[in-house]
């Protein structure tokens, strides 16, 4: 197991099996796991852990998952979550997580038959550039002392190495089969920017001046009323306030907020207010307010050229998702489940039948 003084980083890669390189990753932490029969068809493996170790718990196309690597997995997965996550959240999730880890096992040798039915190689050189990044990104002088902290897993440099290429392999295979059909012409961008302007519109901002009766507004109604008589008469702030129990002047601090950020009565009144004039009281959730626009930036919308790649990112993505869980649907559908204990019968109808969720923006 690791220790608490290891790297996120390099644990959370362990626990997802390296899936930060696939353009699907496992479950992340906090994330609400994949839907599980009503059952916890998986809590009873345990009990025969210590003396079934390798017990088949289904076949893949013929492949088995063995009950040792459910188990190796849903640690570093249960490890991961704990950087986060209270461990009465983590043991409510565990079913779930359960039944997410072993449904990605299935995923992932599905993906890995289709990827050696296409001849999709992956060489010594991209594994070796993996296993550098590996060190990289977690600090690790040497190979040396990345092997020694994959020991602390149970895992060796030879299975590190092992799952960078399958997951490598992976990778390229929603590459080919998925991403390069994935197209985002000229007349989309154009549509979209037409149809979700408000999207890449900067809101109108204001600084402001105000003065705060906290109470009843029936109550402070007619001392309201008279400070922003005086006030709009060239009334210093901070004298008027003082002359008033329930009020508290707040002066500008210098910094904008965005209109759509105010409370609902402020939000309604200061477009309308001009700069630099004081408003009639204005009834808010905690009283009222006087307030002064000192200062305003008016709403901008970004043009078509400004934003016309991050469109075509958002509509590759989006493209890509839709594309990719039409694959996977198609490729469980090619595939044969066998379920070898019965306390997993059911499993394949709920494979099969999931949603398919992914961050499409892994692979892009």
């Amino acid at each position: 197991m690791f220790r608490s003084h290891h790297s996120p980083l390099l644990r959370v890669a362990f626990a997802a099996g390296l899936a930060a390189v696939l353009f699907v990753p496992a479950l992340a932490i906090g994330q609400e796991a994949a839907s599980a029969p009503e059952t916890d068809a998986l809590a009873t493996f345990g009990d025969t852990a210590g003396t079934v170790i390798n017990m088949i718990l289904v076949r893949v196309n013929g492949d088995p998952i063995l009950l040792s690597e459910l188990r190796q997995r849903t640690d570093s997965q249960l490890e991961a979550m704990r950087a986060a996550l209270p461990e009465a959240e983590i043991q409510a999730q565990l079913p779930a997580v359960r039944m997410s880890t072993l449904q990605g096992m299935i995923d992932e040798i599905m993906m890995e038959q289709r990827a050696e039915r296409l001849g999709i190689l992956i060489g010594a050189n991209e594994v070796d550039r993996y296993v550098q990044q590996v060190r990289d990104t977690n600090g690790f002088a040497t190979e040396a002392d990345l092997e020694a902290e994959l020991g602390t897993i149970g895992m060796t440099m030879g299975d590190l190495r092992e799952q960078a290429r399958k997951a490598l392999a992976q990778n390229r295979l929603i590459f080919e089969e998925v991403q390069r059909s994935v197209f985002v012409t000229e007349t989309q961008i154009n549509e979209y920017y037409r149809e979700h302007q408000d999207d890449f519109a900067t809101s109108a901002e204001v600084r402001l001046e105000q003065l705060v009766f906290i109470g009843a507004p029936a109550d402070l109604a007619e001392q309201a009323a008279a400070a922003a008589r005086e006030l709009q008469a060239g009334g210093d702030l901070e004298t008027v306030g003082g002359k008033y129990v329930d009020a508290t002047p707040i002066a500008d601090a210098g910094s904008f907020i965005a209109i759509s950020d105010l409370t609902e009565g402020l939000a309604a009144a200061v477009p309308d207010l001009p700069t630099g004039t004081y408003s009639e009281p204005i009834v808010t959730d905690f009283g009222l307010q006087i307030v002064k626009v000192v200062d305003r930036t008016e709403q901008t919308t970004a043009t078509l050229d400004d934003v016309r790649e991050n469109i075509r990112n958002r509509l590759t993505t989006q493209r890509s998702q839709e594309r990719y869980d039409e694959y996977v649907t198609d490729l469980r559908g090619d595939t044969r489940l066998d379920i070898i204990d019965p306390r997993l019968a059911g499993l394949d109808d709920v494979w099969k039948t999931q949603d398919v969720e992914a961050d499409t923006e892994t692979g892009s």
